[in-house]
C-alpha cells in the first residue's frame, strides 16, 4: 500500500494494478502496460437491466421502475444540449461508445495520444446528465425501432427465447433494451431518480489500462469530479430481487423465421451462487466447453462427421448472485440428431470418469491462453469488471485455474439437470 493505494502485480502477465478509493467512495482501477500505445478510459455503474426495484437514494422510498431503463439512461447520457457526446471525441480523433448488460452500464474512450482529453470527457459525459421532455420522447422512437430490429434477429429471438423459457419471475428474461410498451413509460423524472442513484460514485468505478502515469491519472480524475459533486449524495445503493422458483417455466420454444440454417439454444437452469463462486463457474465452463466441445473435441468430430453440425457449439456460463444458467448454443440443419445427442452426452459425462489427461492438457493450454492474451488491452480491463462486480480478488481467475480439480469439473457436470433445461429452436 503506498497513498491508498493497493498495488497488485501478476509477474506472468506482465502486468501491475494499481487500485485506490476516492474521497466519494468511486474505486479507481489503473492497469499499467509499459510500451503500449492504446490507452482504454472507462467509467461503469454497478446498474444494469435487471435492477428495476430499488430504494430512491434521494428520499429513501422504495420504487419499481420500467423494463429498459437502464439502457435508456446509457443513450441519453451521450445527448448534451445541442450536442452529441459521440460528436465530440470523434472530432478530437478518440473513439467512444458505452455498453448496458444485466448488471452493470460501462462508458468508455480508446486513445493514443489524447489520453489526458479523453478522460477528462469521458468523466464530463457521464457526470453531467441532460433530460427533457422533448428528448426523452425522441429517443423512445429510437430505441423502439433498436427493440424492433432485434425482434427479427435470429440469434438475439433463440437466446432471450430460452431465457423466457427458464425463468418464471426473474427481469432477465426480458430484452436489455426493453419493450416498446416498457420503455413509452419512461420520462425524465424517473430518469433522474436512476441517474441520481446508481451513478452516485460510491456505485461506480473507473477502469484505465494504458502505458500512463499513475498519480497524474488520479489527479486528473479527482479535479474533473470536483466540478460535478457538490451537494450530490454518495452512498450504498439498496437492491430488491424477485423470488425465483427452481423450477423451469417452460420446456420448449420454438419460433419460424424462415431461416436457411436453424438455430438452437439449450439453456441448463442452475441455483444461483455467492460471488467468488461465480468466478469458479466461469472458469470450470471455459475448460469443459474446450474439453469437449470445441472443434476439436471427440463430441464436434463425431456431430459433424454425422452432418449434424456445421458450425461451433458454445458453451457459455451467466450468472450473478441471484441468477445462473449453461447456455449450449449451435447451428443445424438436423436439429432433432444435435439436441438429443448433447442430452445423452450431458448424462454421459456425468456418469463417466474424467479423462485426466484432456482435463491436464485443457487446462494447461488454457494458462498458456492467458499469456498470449495478455497483450490484449481488453482481456486485462474484463478481468478487472469482473473482479468488481463480483466483489473478488484481482486475478482471481488465474488462480482459481491453477488449483481447479477433476472434482470440481465433475461437480460442476452434476448440477445440469435434464429437468431443469430447456429447448429454444429458431427454423
Amino acid at each position: 500500500m503506498k497513498n491508498n493505494i493497493e498495488i497488485t502485480t501478476n509477474e506472468t502477465l506482465g502486468e501491475t494494478i494499481h487500485k485506490k478509493v476516492l474521497s466519494n467512495g468511486l474505486e479507481v482501477y489503473i492497469c499499467v502496460r509499459p510500451g503500449f500505445t492504446k490507452k482504454i478510459g472507462m467509467f461503469g455503474t454497478k446498474y444494469g437491466s435487471i435492477n428495476n426495484d430499488f430504494i430512491d437514494i434521494s428520499n429513501g422510498k422504495r420504487v419499481t421502475m420500467p423494463d429498459g431503463i437502464a439502457h435508456f439512461l446509457e443513450h441519453k447520457l451521450f445527448e448534451k444540449e445541442g450536442e452529441n457526446s459521440l460528436d465530440l471525441f470523434s472530432k478530437e480523433g478518440i473513439s467512444s461508445n458505452a455498453y448496458t448488460s444485466f448488471d452493470h452500464t460501462v462508458y468508455f474512450f480508446e486513445t493514443i495520444d489524447k489520453f489526458k482529453k479523453g478522460l477528462e470527457m469521458l468523466i464530463e459525459l457521464v457526470k453531467t446528465p441532460y433530460f427533457t421532455v422533448e428528448n426523452v420522447k425522441k429517443e423512445q422512437g429510437i430505441i423502439g425501432q433498436e427493440i424492433s430490429m432485434y425482434e427479427d434477429d435470429p440469434n438475439f429471438n433463440v437466446y432471450f427465447n430460452a431465457l423466457r423459457a427458464m425463468y418464471i419471475n426473474h427481469p432477465i428474461r426480458i430484452d436489455i433494451a426493453g419493450t416498446i410498451e416498457s420503455i413509452s413509460k419512461i420520462d425524465k423524472d424517473i430518469l433522474y431518480t436512476c441517474y441520481n442513484t446508481f451513478y452516485n460514485s460510491n456505485n461506480m468505478f473507473i477502469v484505465i489500462v494504458g502505458d500512463v502515469d499513475v498519480s497524474d491519472t488520479i489527479s486528473i480524475i479527482e479535479d474533473k469530479l470536483k466540478l460535478y459533486e457538490q451537494n450530490i449524495k454518495s452512498e450504498k445503493v439498496m437492491k430488491f430481487g424477485v423470488v425465483e422458483p427452481t423450477n423451469i417455466l417452460q420446456k420448449k420454444i420454438e419460433k419460424d423465421m424462415g431461416l436457411f440454417m436453424p438455430q438452437l439454444s439449450i439453456g441448463y437452469k442452475l441455483l444461483p451462487t455467492k460471488k467468488n463462486e461465480i468466478i469458479k463457474r466461469e472458469v470450470i465452463s471455459d475448460l469443459i466447453s474446450e474439453m469437449y466441445f470445441s472443434k476439436s473435441s471427440k463430441f464436434y468430430e463425431t456431430e459433424y462427421n454425422k452432418g449434424a453440425v456445421s458450425d461451433d457449439i458454445d458453451f457459455v456460463y451467466e450468472g450473478t448472485t441471484d441468477f445462473s444458467h449453461i447456455i449450449i448454443s449451435t447451428m443445424s440443419s438436423k436439429l432433432d440428431i444435435i439436441q438429443a445427442d448433447i442430452f445423452k452426452f450431458i448424462e454421459e459425462l456425468k456418469s463417466n470418469e474424467i479423462d485426466i489427461k484432456l482435463f491436464e492438457n485443457t487446462k494447461r493450454r488454457k494458462i498458456g491462453e492467458n499469456i498470449v492474451e495478455s497483450e490484449n488491452s481488453n482481456n486485462s480491463y474484463r478481468r478487472i469488471i469482473d473482479s468488481i462486480l463480483n466483489e473478488s480478488k484481482l486475478y482471481y481467475d488465474l488462480e482459481i485455474l491453477s488449483n481447479i480439480t477433476v472434482e470440481d469439473i465433475k461437480d460442476f457436470l452434476n448440477t445440469l439437470e435434464y429437468s431443469k433445461a430447456v429447448i429454444s429452436i429458431v427454423k
